[in-house]
């Protein structure tokens, strides 16, 4: 337990400005209305119709975390998702709330009213800013009035952040295309592992303590592992055979060239203070690292290696494995999760690999989203 606690922080050395924004917001609440015990963020993904706890205020409550669920099976949120009307409950009860699992969590947390309003940014709908309260009848027409002026400060914290992380992805895209380092396999490619990445970060944060905003942002960043390899000859990138030495040598360079582009960025664009931002230049530069020590650029092993490194490294192996390239053919999954196995404790982390075994249904369903039509 005790290298898992170091791990985290030498994994994440968390960037805490998300959580303190949201905790001065909730500070302003509390003192224009002291009843309102927490504030709480669930973020939209629309790719994946889910609805995903991501920063509660105060963060201690432990209501809910690492939560995702379909939007569309949430039915009384997105009922207000679509009439973009907030709802206020002022006497909290399982029959009111329904059975799902976030339902039950505030019911057994103890709060007895709630305040739910879906927020809209200027790319459309971003997700709910949620009040609750451990008193009843509290969440009057005036009290909610001003709160949702506050829940619109929420949105705004959100959006700046999330905005400092597209500019970020505005750029590199600018890079691909200038280096003609782009493809529609590519593309599909940095889509699937990203989400093969949040699944295994979503299984390991619990045990790593750490939070919903960091599994977010391994989603987000993951993709940005190869971006050394806009430095790397096209002729060497897509050679349809085994690299000769020398070749293999030139490639091996796009690790530590990719941290030195992120950081360039980061630093030109003003994004010093983007959350997690150091587990962005981990994944870029140590993705290669091997458990056993046997990787580049920097022989790490074990847990020198970057926690978030080492789940990229999963995910983005077993894509690699799944899918055609102009080398190879695509594996059957099966033989691709034997392969990682096999490697396990060798070339890769154990609990990552363990992680994405175990919710093979949902790396199933990661596959048939991407599958091209018939």
């Amino acid at each position: 337990m005790l290298a898992n606690r170091k791990d985290a922080c030498r994994t994440g050395e968390r960037n805490e400005l998300l959580s303190t924004r949201l905790d001065a917001v909730r500070k302003q609440v509390r003192a224009y209305a002291p009843c309102v015990d927490r504030v709480a963020i669930a973020l939209y993904d629309a790719q994946t119709d889910h609805i995903k706890t991501f920063l509660s205020s105060p963060s201690g409550e432990g209501v809910l975390s690492h939560y995702r669920m379909r939007l569309s099976k949430a039915t009384w949120l997105d009922e207000l998702r679509r009439s973009r009307r907030p709802r206020v409950i002022n006497d909290i009860r399982p029959a009111v709330l329904g059975e799902q699992r976030h339902s039950r969590g505030i019911v057994a947390a103890g709060f007895r009213a709630s305040y739910t309003v879906p927020v809209f940014g200027d790319t459309g709908f971003v997700g709910f800013v949620f009040f609750d309260s451990r008193q009843d009848n509290v969440f009057s027409e005036a009290l909610t009035r001003q709160l949702d002026l506050f829940a619109g400060i929420v949105c705004l914290v959100v959006e700046s952040v999330l905005r400092s992380f597209a500019i970020l992805g505005g750029g590199l895209a600018l890079l691909r295309q200038v280096s003609r380092f782009r493809d529609a396999e590519t593309s599909d490619h940095l889509s699937r592992m990203a989400c093969y990445s949040e699944l295994i970060a979503l299984a390991l944060a619990p045990g790593f303590g750490l939070d919903d905003e960091w599994v977010e942002y391994m989603r987000l960043f993951a993709p940005l592992h190869d971006i050394g390899k806009i430095a790397v000859p096209d002729a060497i990138v897509f050679k349809p055979g085994a690299l000769e030495p020398a070749e293999f040598e030139v490639m091996k360079r796009h690790a530590a060239r990719g941290e030195e582009i992120l950081a360039g960025l980061i630093r030109d664009l003003g994004l010093d203070e983007m959350p997690h931002i150091q587990s962005l230049l981990h994944i870029a530069r140590h993705h290669h690292e091997a458990w056993d020590g046997s990787g580049y650029p920097d022989g790490l092993k074990g847990q020198q290696i970057p926690l978030a490194a080492r789940i990229v490294k999963v995910a983005d192996a077993f894509d690699a494995l799944v899918s055609r390239r102009c080398y190879k053919g695509p594996w059957p999954m099966q033989q691709a999760l034997e392969h990682l196995r096999e490697l396990s404790g060798v070339k890769f982390d154990p609990r990552c690999v363990e992680a994405l075994l175990r919710n093979r249904g949902e790396v199933e369903a990661i596959v048939r989203r991407f599958e091209p039509p018939s």
